[in-house]
């Protein structure tokens, strides 16, 4: 198996209950894959992950594993 797309991942039922189990929404997971991905395509010059203002719609949980 190769790997999964962002939308194979938001369909995947093991990665829902996961989800689920660590209250995690899957709009903010949604957002997290758009960020990674955004950051894989342009990363920064000095290899640092940019620090910006936290999305209202995530979960203080969900930012704790970033």
């Amino acid at each position: 198996m190769g790997e999964m797309t962002p939308s194979e991942m938001l369909k995947d039922p093991m990665i829902r209950q996961m989800l689920r189990a660590d209250r995690i929404s899957l709009a903010s997971f949604a957002a997290l894959l758009d960020a990674a991905a955004r950051q894989h395509t342009h990363p920064a010059s000095d290899k640092t992950f940019p620090m910006s203002k936290r999305s209202e719609s995530w979960n203080v949980d969900a930012a704790a594993y970033i």
